[in-house]
């Protein structure tokens, strides 16, 4: 009897394997347009290439089935969204298209404006950040459009809570990322958002990372552009450079930080409308401090000598400029890993960076406490 028992769990257990040796996936699309045509599965970042997996749409709905060993990222997308994966860099999906990590499990997948996919703890979480996510975003949308009001208190107002609810998002994605560490799903979260998280979050996240994580694409560019940063981290000695003043003449870094002087690198831009409205603060500041062994050196990402030039006059900028108009491929940015502007370098008087990317009241007690 002890035999005839275990035979069977034996075959229960043999079928149950063998239903997780290959992914399942059932789909349902809310549009009636796509009955009849295929949707297609590619991994993420590889859409010029034959997909993985391909589905007719019948009545409403869709399945494959297949391998996938490794847990990647794969979009789940139509023909007609060829281009859907360039408008995924906010942590939203384009609607009618599905970004999910593809492992051998079962999924649910429901295509529609926000198509969500079930079936994994991570896909299941994913899928619930990213309407999260859409409910930020409308409010951003409505407090976008009293931003641009007439009355400046309304106009300040909605400025406030644009950057409480830019930090509110960026709260939600990194509570993600820090629940599922290896995920190729919190990969791509890092990559969209890698402007908003702090540098020490980025360096924490990659360093919990896995295979399956670091394999997603633009990861390796997070993490070279982490090593550029190491270079000049806050406690390194500055890295020298030299471009051209506004006549054309050759200066260096080193020839105005390591001398004896508090040095701020400004990198600022006239078409920046933050670093504009930044700039008033910084003349004050300079008024402030010129006789206390303090400069600043401003690097322009401009890319016409005109148009810098007359940032610097309409600004009332009287400090040292410098610049090889190159735009975002400023030698300068590139070599302090600079990606959004205004950005700022501080560097103490033995020429050791100090401080990096303080404005307003922070940049002013930095500067009270190095100068007293």
């Amino acid at each position: 009897m002890k035999k005839l028992f275990i035979y069977p769990i034996m075959t229960l257990c043999l079928l149950a394997c063998g239903e997780r040796s290959q992914y399942d996936v059932k789909g349902t699309v809310a549009d009636s347009k796509y009955d009849g045509q295929y949707v297609y599965l590619y991994e993420y970042g590889t859409t010029r290439v034959a997909p993985k997996d391909s589905a007719l749409v019948e009545k409403g709905k869709f399945s494959m089935k297949g391998k996938q060993e490794i847990p990647a990222l794969y979009t789940l997308r139509f023909a007609e969204n060829e281009k859907s994966e360039a408008q995924t860099n906010t942590g939203e999906v384009a609607p009618f298209t599905a970004l999910f990590t593809l492992q051998n499990a079962k999924y649910t997948i429901e295509v529609n404006e926000l198509s969500t996919v079930s079936g994994t703890p991570e896909n299941n979480a994913f899928s619930q950040l990213q309407q999260e996510l859409r409910k930020v975003r409308e409010e951003m949308a409505s407090v976008t459009e009293d931003m641009r009001s007439d009355n400046e208190d309304i106009a300040n107002r909605a400025e406030e809570r644009y950057e409480q609810i830019e930090a509110e998002a960026t709260a939600l994605v990194k509570t993600y990322i820090d629940n599922h560490p290896n995920a190729p799903t919190s990969a791509k979260l890092l990559y969209d958002f890698r402007y908003d998280l702090s540098e020490e979050e980025r360096r924490e996240i990659v360093s919990k990372a896995g295979d399956a994580f670091l394999a997603v694409p633009g990861i390796d560019r997070i993490i070279e552009h982490l090593a550029i940063l190491e270079k000049v981290a806050i406690g390194k000695p500055f890295s020298d450079f030299d471009m051209a003043d506004p006549q054309g003449k050759m200066r260096k870094l080193s020839d105005y930080a390591g001398k004896g002087k508090v040095v701020l690198v400004d990198f600022w831009a006239s078409w920046c409308p933050p670093c504009r409205a930044d700039m008033p603060h910084l003349v004050a500041l300079y008024k402030e401090y010129a006789n206390q062994d303090f400069e600043i050196v401003g690097v322009s990402l401009d890319r016409t000598d005109e148009a810098w030039k007359k940032g610097i006059a309409d600004l009332h900028i009287t400090w040292p400029q410098m610049s090889d108009l190159k735009f975002w491929h400023n030698e300068a940015a590139t070599l302090y890993g600079v990606n959004s502007i205004p950005h700022t370098v501080l560097i103490d008087k033995d020429g050791t960076i100090i401080a990096k990317n303080l404005r307003g009241k922070a940049l002013e007690e930095k500067l009270r406490e190095v100068l007293k």
